[in-house]
């Protein structure tokens, strides 16, 4: 046989393998039906969350500021001592409020002398006009003398209430003196540990709540118990509820979670970079032996729902279409007697694993959960069957999506 004539032959073996053996293949799979994954439909715990970031700080944190200007004369304290409620932390200045007492109580005291002086004034303007009534009914003096002594008599009158009134004034005004005098004396409002003290000695401190210095003197924390503020963006907050449970990842410990709940929802955002969000206070637990400070970034999930479980489906096994243009469609391919059915479901919670079902399926059902592509493929009436286990290892070749 001529060699031309033989490589026509082995060309024509060739095709007929080409053609062949890929519908022997294609038939032979379909009696079998396609291969897929399938599992029953159960109940599920579906978990799911918002993340969040915020910091960390003291339950009860005071931020001491003074109430009245005066240099610091002398601190009683140091960063990290503790504190029992009352004590004495820290002392300005007080020269210029004994100064201003002193000046105050001269002028209360040259305010009594006044009124004294015109009680006897006016204890003789009395005695007069007394004497003048009398000689003004006995026909004795005429009548302007009479308008004269009784004017002289009110006027005295209303001296002396002037006076009091002055009294009165001149002793609010050293209530006051002496008031800022004894805020001269810093002392701590509550019980618990001094966190910063960025005041010095002769600093002047300055009665302001901006953040100038010698502003602040001192912060007072209670280090026992520790919450968590965190920013939520306005799209989630409306599915965040008091008692949420909380997952805390602070910074230092990143794999360490601690719970918590929610305890408080701002009603008013804070906008930065003109983008909104609200604060959402989660109260801790327990901290354990985990050494947080305030102010140390953290990261949250907040837990949306009781973690019961539910009749829920792999995430990847939800397919959807649209539906007269306008409605999406959601369903399932379950395996019934060996075909493919479509079956429209409605659903309720998900995270990022699990899909509750609230109907259009119910427990024990065979659903088809993978492979992603022959998911898109499956028709209606189509036949399938499990696929091998081996085959779910290996991986897909370069290029195709499993």
């Amino acid at each position: 046989m001529h060699l031309p004539f033989k490589k026509k032959w082995l060309g024509l073996i060739a095709i007929i393998l080409v053609i062949i053996v890929p519908l022997t293949l294609k038939a032979r799979s379909a009696g079998q039906g396609k291969p897929v994954d399938m599992a029953p439909l159960a109940s599920q715990e579906i978990r799911p969350t918002i993340l969040a970031s915020g910091t960390l700080a003291f339950r009860t944190e005071v931020a001491l500021t003074a109430e009245v200007t005066a240099k610091v004369k002398e601190i009683l304290v140091a960063e990290g001592d503790d504190v029992q409620k009352g004590q004495v932390l820290l002392r300005l200045d007080p020269e210029s409020y004994r100064n201003a007492i002193e000046r105050e109580e001269a002028g209360q005291r040259q305010n009594r002398i006044g009124i004294d002086r015109q009680k006897v004034a006016l204890e003789l303007r009395r005695k007069q006009f007394d004497r003048t009534d009398k000689l003004y009914k006995a026909g004795m003096i005429d009548h302007s003398k009479y308008d004269e002594d009784r004017n002289q008599l009110e006027l005295a009158e209303v001296e002396l209430k002037s006076s009091e009134e002055a009294l009165r004034r001149a002793s609010a005004i050293l209530a006051e003196a002496r008031d800022q005098l004894s805020k001269t004396e810093v002392k701590a409002p509550v019980t618990g540990r001094v966190v910063a003290l960025p005041i010095k000695v002769g600093e002047t401190a300055i009665p302001s709540t901006m953040s100038l210095a010698g502003a602040q003197l001192m912060t007072i924390a209670d280090t026992s118990a520790i919450k968590a503020e965190l920013k939520v963006d306005e799209g989630d907050i409306a599915r965040i509820g008091m008692g949420q449970v909380v997952d805390i990842y602070a910074a230092a410990y990143q794999d360490k979670p601690l719970k918590g709940t929610v305890e408080k929802v701002a009603l008013a955002p804070t906008v930065e970079n003109q983008a909104r969000a609200y604060k959402v206070t989660v109260a801790l637990a327990d901290i354990g032996e985990q050494k947080l400070r305030s102010g140390m970034s953290c990261r949250a999930e907040i837990y949306l729902s009781d973690g019961k479980k539910r009749l829920a489906a792999p995430v990847e096994a939800i397919l959807s279409e649209d539906k007269d243009g306008k409605q999406t469609k959601r369903y399932l391919i379950l395996a019934r007697e060996g075909k493919a059915e479509k079956v429209e479901v409605e659903l309720g919670l998900s995270d990022d694993k699990w899909q509750e079902i609230v109907k259009g399926a119910k427990a024990g059902d065979s659903i088809v959960t993978g492979p992603s592509r022959s998911l898109r493929e499956i028709k209606a009436g189509d036949k399938l069957s499990q696929r091998p286990a081996e085959d779910k290892d290996k991986k897909p070749a370069k290029g195709d999506k499993e």
